[in-house]
């Protein structure tokens, strides 16, 4: 078990550092890396959690993001920083990002069965499945075997696979969004920010980056740019999500700025499925969404580290 842990992880860094010129060379193959993929997920090493998302004002619960998580045989986890870049390299993007989206959708369909209808689910979508020619039957038809709403899934795509996006890949979106999935357009201003594409995509929500949420309550410059996302995005009818909240501080800020949704360690650490039943099923207790503590457990209302109090 050592040395497959050992192989995988040295390999997941050394793929992931560059070119085929660089330290990746000596690594394992892009096919050869789908098929650790592959076995991962026949092995169940793969896995979701899943952070809530709230609204800044109400504390109401308005989603999850899914993200994947990669535990080896062993125990050993795989850093998502290091085997997903590796993913997008190849063919293995299009076997991870399938997986992770029938089983979010699985998962969002439960939600929907057990009254939770208005709780929608977010995957990220990388660039190089939006370049899937069959991309767009491919997810109706997950949408179609899980019994999801289309409604009920939100696709997050980063600025970069926007800006360089093929016609056809627009096409995709389009066909999406006809179909009733959701866009956002994830980690804002850290990439290739361009109006003109906003205008090209039927995005629903930006999605501001952590760097500047965590930095705006120290930085006037991250403040700024924070407010301007803000201000930007309701001209335009968008909403605005943002990402890493962690405090008391960041939450008022924002809420200041008007921002509508919030996603972060203040609220929440990302659960695994049973955590998200946990966590629903008080919620639908207590009437309102309660910040939780650093090890994930509720705040009360004494709770001042958890940050402000605000009704349902």
């Amino acid at each position: 078990m050592a040395v497959e842990r050992e192989r995988t992880v040295a390999n997941t860094h050394a793929t992931s550092n560059g070119p085929a010129n660089g330290p990746g060379a000596q690594g394992i193959s892009d096919a050869g890396f789908a098929e650790r993929v592959r076995d991962a997920i026949e092995r169940q090493e793969l896995s979701l959690v899943f952070q809530p998302q709230a609204d800044v004002v109400t504390n109401r619960l308005t989603g999850f993001e899914a993200l994947s998580r990669w535990r080896l045989s062993d125990g050993t986890m795989l850093p998502p920083d290091v085997f997903v870049p590796m993913a997008e390299q190849g063919e293995a993007i299009h076997l991870l990002g399938e997986w992770t989206l029938r089983t979010a959708c699985a998962a969002a369909a439960g939600w929907v069965r057990a009254g939770y209808p208005d709780i929608p689910v977010s995957v990220n979508l990388s660039a190089r499945q939006l370049d899937d020619p069959g991309l767009v039957l491919k997810v109706l038809g997950i949408l179609t075997e899980t019994g999801l709403p289309a409604a009920s899934l939100k696709l997050e795509l980063t600025e970069t696979s926007m800006f360089s996006q093929t016609a056809e890949a627009r096409e995709a979106l389009l066909q999406l969004r006809g179909a009733g999935i959701r866009l956002v357009l994830d980690d804002f201003g850290t990439g290739w920010s361009s109006l003109a594409t906003l205008r090209r995509v039927p995005v629903e929500a930006l999605k501001i980056d952590k760097q500047f949420v965590q930095a705006m309550v120290e930085d006037r410059d991250a403040a700024a740019i924070v407010q301007a996302v803000v201000a930007l995005a309701h001209a335009l009818d968008l909403g605005v999500v943002a990402e890493g909240v962690e405090t008391p501080e960041q939450r008022l800020y924002l809420q200041a700025y008007r921002c509508d949704v919030l996603q972060g360690y203040w609220l929440s650490r990302p659960l695994c499925a049973d955590g998200v039943s946990e966590f629903l099923a008080e919620r639908s207790v207590i009437g309102s969404l309660r910040p939780l503590g650093p090890m994930g457990g509720a705040m009360g209302s004494g709770g001042s580290a958890a940050g402000p109090q605000t009704s349902g």
